[in-house]
């Protein structure tokens, strides 16, 4: 059976307190961290998580009301469901409690605005058990008082535990689901696996042509074949007295053709000194 504690106070300072207690408040939450607030309605969502803001907010609402009641709500999952939240993360625990405190505050106290913090501790003896801490604000965002009744607290025990199951199902039978099909994938062998790991790690092989020379650009074969093939295509290569080096040896000219290419697009200094560097390597060969 899941179980849902409700009171209230008057003295708008303890409710600053009950925010900073249930935000700091944890077994192991050292150093100054935190729980995370989430926001019950659009004005306390807007701060975002802001600890201080939120204090001065709960204050200010209590402004101006004789009796401003300041609820503070623990809601508890029972045994069988803390258990059952053992096979999820603490994120996605965490998002099934978030959904369902938003869920049973809008449906059965509609208007109500405050802060909630999700924990996930446990008691002496007992393993990690999922509640929420909430403090609601003393004015529904309509601005009014806030009443509510044990008829009203009894609905959002109810519709809390429908939430908490209805969630907590469908994360399980994603679970399952997932499994699943892990299951039906095949394994493969150890022959296999070794394999595939291997074949990116190989290196491509260079090929020997028929003169008896390695052959380092296999993947130019077509695109010089189309060049041998396409007149107009050596027409346009063609450089001078060079343009019989497309039947000699089209891999030089491939190369020669696209520097060439190259250069003509630099500025005309870069040209002038790759032409300058050009002709000091030649007298060097010609000295030899």
């Amino acid at each position: 059976m899941f179980f849902v504690e409700a009171r209230y106070h008057r003295d708008p300072r303890r409710a600053g307190a009950q925010v900073r207690y249930i935000a700091h408040r944890e077994e192991g939450l050292t150093d100054g961290r935190r729980r995370e607030l989430y926001g019950i309605g659009e004005r306390y969502r807007a701060l975002r998580g802001d600890e201080p803001a939120i204090r001065q907010s709960l204050r200010e609402d209590g402004r101006g009301l004789r009796n401003p009641a300041y609820f503070r709500f623990i809601l508890i999952v029972d045994n069988p469901t803390a258990q059952r939240f053992q096979r999820l993360d603490g994120f996605l625990s965490e998002r099934v409690l978030r959904d369902a405190v938003e869920k049973t505050f809008r449906g059965e106290a509609r208007g109500a605005q405050g802060v909630f913090a999700v924990h996930q501790h446990g008691g002496q003896d007992r393993p990690a058990h999922p509640h929420v801490h909430a403090v609601l604000s003393p004015r529904f965002e309509n601005r009014m008082a806030v009443h509510i009744s044990p008829v009203r607290i009894q609905r959002i025990k109810e519709r809390w535990e429908r939430e908490v199951l209805g969630g907590l199902q469908r994360q399980e039978r994603r679970l399952d689901r997932g499994r699943e099909a892990l299951g039906r994938l095949p394994v493969p062998d150890q022959r296999e696996r070794d394999e595939r790991r291997l074949l990116p790690v190989l290196p491509r092989r260079a090929t020997s042509r028929r003169d008896g020379q390695l052959e380092l650009f296999p993947a130019t074969r077509r695109p010089v074949r189309l060049v041998q093939a396409n007149g107009w295509v050596r027409r346009y290569l063609r450089f001078g007295r060079h343009g019989v080096r497309w039947q000699q040896a089209p891999e030089k000219a491939a190369r020669r053709a696209v520097f060439r290419v190259a250069t003509r697009a630099m500025p005309k200094q870069m040209r002038d000194v790759i032409g300058l560097l050009r002709g000091l390597r030649g007298l060097a060969l010609r000295q030899r």
